[in-house]
Formats: structure tokens, C-alpha cells, sequence
């Protein structure tokens, strides 16, 4: 599932792309949480009360009232969110060229048809997920699920005689059980995943402290450091922490 922002005030605008949606969901294999704002300082408020990377993609009106469309794309990237991909919507091209200022996926021109819409939304879609380094893409009970791998804490096989290839996807918010085998994810995910232990792949980021033996994650989750791979962690966890202080000047 994608999270997606509608930014627009117009309302018709709104109620045209949620039937759009609505058929993206019927004729594509993607299904759409879509949020709808009537302005830029809604938007950027719903950032502030919330996480702090809460959508896939948003679809930004240019001409809006208070501040447009691209004042509110550039806010959004100096807060900073660079992973997020925007479509923006205007009825005249000549925005185009300060649109590339925010590095936008799509400059759209109204009317949008729906097969245009479709074409546009699913090559966003295919691109975000094949993004392994920013996205991972993972299937709940049927349903794909796109998380950003900065949100990924920890992957951890699950341990139980009756159960195979199990494996539980820890984000700050929730938990995931998916199918899989951790060594390919171990393979998958590159820097700053970093394998600690045969059932243990933990995100760099959210390491606030570790000792010889465990690590402690930013959710307050402990996990262990296997023997042979103890030296390789605090090495690897060393380099991370002397990038960090060499970007923070």
C-alpha cells in the first residue's frame, strides 16, 4: 500500500483524483491511502504532528491560495524529506521549469485523463519499489506493503519449532510476520543494514547503544551480536558513527 497526499483547494480536484484511485486500485495491483489537503500550510502542519516521512508520493496543485504548490515542495525537502516523489498539477506549463528545483517525478498539465493518470502513477509505483535503497516492498497476508527502509529497526527470524522462513520486520509503530529467509534480506539490504547475528539484521540508524555481547535499538529493543560476527560490528558501527560526525561538520 502507498501513502499518497492530494494537495489542492479544489475540492472537485479532490473528488476527481479519489474516483481516479479508486479505479487504480480496481484495474492495478497497487492499493492507495490517500490523504486530501485544501492547502500548502495544511500539508506541511500534517508534517509537523506527524512522522516526520509519512507519504510515498504527493500531488501538488501549483496554483493554490497562501503559499503554492512549489513553496510548499520546497518546505518539504528542507525539512528534510528527499525520498518522497511529487507529481505536481497545473493548469499552464509555465511553472515547469522551477518545478525541477524540487526534484519532481512528473509535471502534469490539466486535464489529466485517467489512462494518462494510470501510466503515470504506475510507472511512479514501479519505480519506488524497485528503489531497494530507500524502499522495501513486502507482502502481508496478501497485501504488498512499501516501507522506507530508514523506518526499519530491526529483521528478526522468528524461532519456533512449527514454523518456517519466518521473519518479523520491526518499525518504530508496528510489526510485520512475512515469509522469508533473512540471508537473502541480509544480501538485499545493503549499508546501513548490517547483519549482528545468524537471526539478526539490524539498521545502523537506530542503534543508540551496544556493549560486547548486545546492541540496544531506538525502540528500546535488545538484541545479541553473535560471537563471529562481533568485531565486524563494532568496526562497521565505528565507521558509521565517524560519517555521521564528519556530516554534522
Amino acid at each position: 500500500m502507498f501513502q499518497v497526499a492530494v494537495c489542492d483547494d479544489k475540492k472537485e480536484e479532490h473528488a476527481h483524483l479519489e474516483q481516479f484511485f479508486m479505479q487504480l486500485t480496481k484495474s492495478t495491483p497497487f492499493t492507495f491511502h490517500t490523504y486530501y489537503f485544501s492547502c500548502g500550510e495544511e500539508l506541511l502542519l500534517h508534517y509537523k504532528k506527524h512522522d516526520k516521512f509519512p507519504f510515498h508520493f504527493l500531488i501538488l496543485g501549483i496554483e493554490m491560495k497562501g503559499i503554492n504548490g512549489i513553496e510548499t515542495a520546497k518546505k518539504i525537502r528542507s525539512l528534510p524529506d528527499r525520498d518522497v516523489q511529487i507529481i505536481f498539477l497545473s493548469s499552464c506549463p509555465k511553472y515547469m521549469m522551477d518545478s525541477f528545483d524540487v526534484q519532481t517525478f512528473q509535471y502534469l498539465i490539466r486535464p489529466v485523463s485517467f489512462e494518462l493518470f494510470k501510466t503515470k502513477i504506475v510507472k511512479l509505483c514501479n519505480y519506488i519499489i524497485t528503489s531497494v535503497n530507500k524502499f522495501l516492498t513486502i507482502k502481508v497476508e496478501g497485501e504488498y506493503i512499501v516501507l522506507r527502509t530508514f523506518d526499519i529497526i530491526a529483521i528478526v527470524k522468528i524461532k519456533h519449532s512449527l514454523i518456517k522462513n519466518k521473519l518479523k520486520i520491526i518499525t518504530a509503530k508496528h510489526q510485520y510476520i512475512i515469509t522469508g529467509i533473512l540471508l537473502e534480506y541480509a544480501n538485499k539490504l545493503e549499508y546501513p543494514f548490517l547483519l549482528i547475528h545468524r537471526s539478526v539484521i539490524v539498521n545502523l540508524e537506530h542503534i543508540r547503544n551496544f556493549t560486547a555481547v548486545s546492541v540496544f535499538m531506538s525502540n528500546e529493543d535488545q538484541f545479541p551480536i553473535g560471537r563471529s560476527h562481533s568485531k565486524n560490528v563494532k568496526d562497521t558501527y565505528a565507521r558509521y558513527m565517524l560519517t555521521q560526525f564528519k556530516e554534522r561538520g
